[in-house]
């Protein structure tokens, strides 16, 4: 991976290195609605479409991503 560069300059707003574990935590959420939504015996409309739907993504370690005008070199190694 010594030679992995950007194809463009979109730099994530964050100190944080990865979402894995808010992205885990809403997954858990949603599959235990579900569980309890099928325990139920409700419709299938009732179910959540996404993981989003119950979690806040803002709420998240990282805030997004921008665009850089003039990125430094070493911000364009992945």
């Amino acid at each position: 991976m010594s030679r992995s560069r950007r194809k463009s300059p979109i730099i994530g707003v964050t100190t944080a290195q990865s979402e894995a574990q808010c992205k885990a935590q809403a997954e858990r959420k949603v599959r235990r609605l579900v569980r309890q939504t099928l325990g139920e015996a409700l419709h299938g409309d009732a179910l959540p479409q996404k993981r989003w739907a119950l979690v806040n993504p803002w709420d998240g370690p990282k805030d997004g991503k921008h665009w850089v005008a003039d990125p430094v070199a070493k911000w364009m190694r992945k």
